[in-house]
């Protein structure tokens, strides 16, 4: 018998999204964005995968393709080691499984209708679906106002009557209607203050721990993401260039593009503010039309003429990264101090580090560069 602890709620395999882009005269298709491009991965139940990246890189669309928004352009997504894609032919099932998969927008005033109060916003979706019935949904909607931190008295309010923290409640209150397993969080905190952007974390930690969910989580910042996240993986153009456990990534980068995302988050030290910081020169390619090769090396430091040729694919880099460390040790022990500093005390173990909540996943890395620096390390 299958141990469901060992077998990933969501899997997605080799999975492409590209949209068509139209021109001429008589209207055709001239070319196509390579939103996402070939993209792997998997998310054990109850744990939280952070999808993080610039924007454009296809975070989003990838969150659209797992709950059922959008249909990919190639490549399977599996749910419970479901088929989407078979689940739609069974409309019956297909409505079941979505009522399982749902998202947290980035905006939550564009995702409620401003016409509706929070009532009908809340109970439409648990009436027809069936979650409640007539007599216990107004008892079932206070209990989720409850978790989400709202008070009962919001219930007849309308949503530009809130602030947008609030807001944000209202709509993690809407995915949590409907008893789902997986939760697409796009974004959630980019919008608001910093201060409530650390109260709409701890409210996810918290429903999470609670009621088991699973997550994937889409954000800018290394920082925010690394605080909800048990594994993270990195992408630049459609692709994933880096992945691994949380605590690996954000203590010890080793993809370029990874290291210039860490360098970029705020540190409140007066003396790390006057250290000199290596910023990414130029400007992010296009997803119409992608550079050959790696599709970072148009803006990476240690580009090589390889680079323009070779397409990277992720490769397990294990424990060991004495390339980077030989090459930058100095830098390296920066990032590790800043990454100590940074680590909230409630994740943090009784020597200070973080603790180890991804044991046995492995750390992932597509770069040319950083591939033949390691194998020219270990065999000498």
């Amino acid at each position: 018998m299958l141990d469901e602890n060992t077998i990933p709620l969501i899997q997605v395999e080799n999975m492409k999204k590209y949209y068509p882009v139209k021109g001429g005269i008589i209207t055709h298709t001239t070319g196509y964005v390579k939103a996402v491009d070939d993209v792997s991965f998997s998310v054990m139940r109850g744990q939280t995968l952070g999808l993080v990246g610039e924007s454009g890189c296809g975070k989003s669309t990838v969150g659209r393709q797992l709950v059922g928004l959008e249909a990919p352009t190639e490549g399977r997504i599996y749910y419970n080691r479901c088929d989407l894609a078979a689940l739609q032919k069974n409309r019956k099932e297909m409505q079941r499984v979505r009522t399982k998969l749902q998202m947290v927008f980035q905006d939550p005033y564009s995702s409620l209708n401003p016409r509706k109060h929070i009532y009908e916003i809340l109970a439409q979706p648990m009436l027809y679906h069936g979650i409640s019935g007539k007599d216990t949904v107004e008892k079932d909607i206070l209990k989720i106002l409850d978790m989400v931190g709202l008070p009962r008295t919001a219930l007849g309010r309308y949503p530009h009557e809130f602030s947008g923290g609030q807001r944000q409640r209202i709509g993690i209150a809407k995915a949590l209607s409907l008893n789902p397993e997986f939760i697409v969080c796009d974004e959630p905190v980019s919008a608001l203050d910093v201060s409530i952007q650390a109260q709409i974390l701890n409210l996810l930690k918290e429903l999470q721990r609670e009621l088991g969910l699973t997550l994937l989580f889409v954000g800018h910042g290394l920082g925010a993401v690394n605080y909800v996240s048990d594994q993270i993986a990195v992408m630049y153009l459609g692709k994933i260039v880096e992945y691994g456990r949380a605590k690996e990534i954000f203590n010890n980068p080793v993809h370029p593009y990874t290291k210039a995302l860490l360098e970029a988050v705020p540190i409140p030290d007066t003396q790390e503010k006057k250290k000199q910081r290596r910023l990414l020169q130029g400007e992010i390619g296009s997803s119409t039309n992608p550079p050959a090769g790696c599709r970072f090396h148009t803006r990476c430091p240690y580009a090589q003429e390889k680079c323009k040729r070779e397409v990277p694919v992720l490769e397990d880099i294990g424990c060991g990264q004495s390339w980077m460390q030989g090459q930058e040790p100095k830098l390296q022990k920066v990032q590790e101090i800043e990454a100590q500093e940074r680590a909230p005390q409630s994740e943090r173990g009784e020597k200070g580090s973080r603790v180890d909540t991804g044991r046995g996943v492995k750390h992932m890395v597509a770069c040319p560069v950083v591939l033949s620096g390691m194998r020219e390390a270990i065999h000498g």
